[in-house]
């Protein structure tokens, strides 16, 4: 079955069952709840809309049906799944909400309390529970008729690759809204809570009604959802484990709850430095942190739990490595920003003391700040710095892996490059001050010398920690090499015919690892003699000698450019072999295009790369689309970064 021809049956599916489903709840809530009074020409568009979309509707989706019932193909396609879990997500959206907005109201009228209606204020209480009811069993009916597809069809073929990641998607978003509205509830609530205590009751305009019906609708939501997920992932076969997207979910998780607890411990702290320096203002309520930082804490907690469990019952994948990887440098990254901020605060507040003789208010201000962002930020960069930092001096895999991370350059590189402009910022400012001076200007007081002063030295600090952290890793990384390089012996790089791929090859691997044991051997192509051939009788000898074969695949194959006997020694040779795609008559690569020699060259020499360092191989691939709109954007981040300083010391 064409691809576009699906396109157009689930594109038409989609959106004339959206425009029936939202008609038939428009038109049953116009005929039955009697407060609406609509308008004539509403009740007949919706009838209209009914009446012609309807048909529409099942033309397609049957159309569609029979052709999932008639052909395997059809039921594992990604686009019908993408479009069944695509109307699950819209059926259930609503229906939760509407399942909020009939338990409040439930709960308010239960109570005896008021409550105010967003939609339809005017409404009794009866007629807004029937509105939302209305709209709950029509969506709810054509929800449990999609489960129902969903399950058969997943008996008939299991749920694997871009199908398990589409479910994927559905149940941990919907495992995510149910947290979010849960967390809600939860900080509400512990706020109400504590606004009961002491004189602060009418501070807060929380209604716990509201709060309640949020945490049961949002609790059963997670629960359902959460659970699924659980299940899925405590099965043997399947993907589950493995899954990156999972990994990712769990890591977010922990990773809002972390800083959001952190910056409200931070909060704290701030508010505690202000009352003991005495800071005239409003401090903040504590109760208000609190209700936020006992949830967070609780949910960083519990997924911390998960993530180490998964960890224990099942391996990382390489792509799983690499979320954990980019989340461990991204929460250090984000502390040492604080840690910056905040030295940088409390020093130039330090300085200005100096010069003003005093301590005043605004200085206070400045140093509670600064002090809470720094001890706040101290634990969120050395937790996983540390850790990323033993990994790195680890040895084996998963040490080489951590040095080659293109994620923890990156994470070193960019504070060594906000060092190095944060010093050239101090350097002209404090050039341009002596230039000043010569030129007959005011000299400059103590504040802006002292802090230029202060910023460049923790700028060079900071240059000289991230550096020799690079050349830590290089270190290794240059020993690791060196020791593959040894334990390979001698590199091997067959060829046939003029043997332009092989000498291309060898010449650069030479010049990239001039201390490598390169050696060519040339093998004459069809069974002819080629000038240069290697004398078969020197083959088998230099062959058994390697390490690494680099090798077209039809050295591998009897008679095609090799004799029986050397396709035989290459095949039992203990080297490991790495094996290029060359095209002849009659013989076609699955997945692989059709490269010209300089990229297959490139790509020869990057794979032998990755081999020797201990790396698992994979295609140099050109930047796509969405890799050049990131350069740009973090281009773009470079020149604030850039601008930010010079503007701090130049205006």
């Amino acid at each position: 079955m064409f691809t576009p021809r699906r396109f157009y049956i689930y594109a038409v599916s989609a959106i004339s069952l959206q425009a029936v489903v939202t008609a038939l709840i428009a038109l049953f809530r116009n005929l039955l709840v009697t407060g609406l009074d609509p308008a004539r020409s509403a009740i007949a568009l919706q009838i209209t809309i009914v009446v012609v979309s309807l048909p529409l509707f099942l033309v397609h989706w049957l159309w569609g049906l029979r052709l999932a019932r008639r052909e395997a193909e059809e039921r594992v396609a990604v686009l019908r799944r993408l479009y069944l879990y695509a109307m699950l997500a819209a059926f259930l959206g609503p229906l939760v909400n509407s399942s909020y907005n009939i338990l409040s109201r439930l709960l308010a009228s239960g109570l005896g309390a008021s409550a105010f209606q967003r939609l339809y204020p005017r409404l009794p209480a009866g007629e807004f529970i029937l509105y939302h009811l209305i709209g709950a069993i029509i969506l709810a009916a054509f929800w449990f008729y999609h489960v129902r597809v969903v399950g058969e069809e997943s008996t008939l073929e299991t749920e694997t690759g871009s199908l398990a990641t589409v479910r994927r998607l559905y149940v941990l978003g919907f495992s995510a809204a149910g947290l979010v509205m849960v967390t809600i509830a939860a900080v509400n609530l512990l706020e109400w809570i504590l606004f009961q205590v002491g004189a602060g009751l009418a501070q807060t305009s929380i209604a716990p009604f509201f709060e309640f019906a949020r945490l049961l609708v949002g609790g059963g939501l997670w629960l359902v959802f959460w659970l699924w997920a659980e299940r899925l992932f405590a099965r043997p076969v399947g993907d589950e484990r493995e899954s990156a997207l999972r990994k990712f979910y769990l890591l977010s998780i922990v990773f809002i709850a972390a800083m959001t607890a952190v910056t409200t411990a931070g909060f704290m702290l701030a508010s505690l430095f202000r009352r003991l320096l005495q800071v005239r203002g409003e401090p903040g309520d504590i109760r208000e942190a609190i209700a936020i930082l006992v949830p967070m804490t609780v949910l960083w907690a519990y997924h911390g739990l998960v993530l180490r469990e998964d960890t224990r019952r099942a391996a990382e994948s390489p792509m799983q490595a690499g979320v954990k990887r980019l989340y461990s440098y991204l929460v250090a990254g984000i502390g040492l920003s604080a840690v910056l901020t905040g030295l940088g605060g409390v020093l130039g507040a330090l300085i200005l003391t100096l010069e003003e003789g005093t301590l005043g208010s605004v200085l206070k201000e400045q140093v509670s700040w600064a002090a809470a962002a720094l001890i706040a930020g101290l634990p969120v960069w050395g937790w996983p710095w540390s850790r990323a930092q033993a990994r790195a001096s680890s040895q084996g895999s998963e040490g080489d892996a951590e040095r080659h991370s293109v994620v923890r350059r990156i994470y070193l590189y960019f504070f060594l490059f906000v060092a190095t402009m944060t010093v050239l910022s101090a350097a002209i400012f404090l050039l341009s001050q002596f230039v000043g001076v010569l030129l007959g200007e005011a000299a400059p007081g103590i504040a802006e010398l002292g802090t230029a002063l202060s910023f460049g030295a923790i700028a060079v600090g900071l240059w000289l920690y991230h550096g020799s952290a690079l050349r830590g890793d290089r270190r290794y990384r240059t020993r690791a090499l060196a020791g593959r390089l040894e334990a390979t012996r001698v590199v091997v790089v067959v060829d046939a015919g003029e043997g332009e791929i092989g000498n291309a090859v060898a010449a650069e691997l030479g010049r990239r690892l001039p201390s490598i044991a390169l050696d060519t051997v040339l093998l004459p192509a069809g069974g002819e003699g080629v000038s240069g051939a290697t004398p078969e009788a020197d083959v088998e000898n230099r062959l058994k000698q390697a390490g690494l074969i680099v090798s077209p695949w039809t050295a591998m194959v009897q008679g095609v450019v090799a004799a029986a006997h050397i396709s035989q020694t290459i095949l039992d040779s203990p080297a490991k072999k790495l094996l290029y795609p060359t095209r002849i008559g009659g013989y076609e690569w699955a997945g692989v295009d059709r490269w010209d020699s300089p990229v297959l060259i490139h790509q020869v020499v990057s794979a032998a790369m990755q081999i020797l360092q201990g790396q698992e191989v994979k295609p140099s691939r050109p930047l796509g689309v969405g890799a050049i709109i990131g350069i740009l954007l973090g281009g773009l981040l470079l020149l604030l970064l850039i601008g930010a300083p010079l503007a701090f010391f130049l205006f």
